[in-house]
């Protein structure tokens, strides 16, 4: 079995997108931001269009900040 890099994206500060082909042609994203060398899974999702769904976004960002006021 052969695996191939995952791709990866920022896509604000603090704010990391990478992705993860599946069958079915699904594409699943999992939002994350990394504090202190510590990297956090903020949320996951299938996405279903080119643009990553507004309330996918800011359920991450309302994450991201949680975990970073901390």
């Amino acid at each position: 079995m052969a695996f191939g890099t995952a791709p990866c994206e920022k896509l604000e500060n603090s704010l990391w997108e990478v992705r993860s082909h599946l069958k079915g042609r699904r594409i699943v994203r999992v939002l994350f931001t990394v504090k202190n060398g510590e990297m956090v899974l903020l949320h996951g999702f299938i996405k279903k269009t080119q643009k990553t769904p507004a309330k996918d976004l800011q359920l991450g960002r309302k994450r991201r900040d949680l975990w970073l006021s901390e």
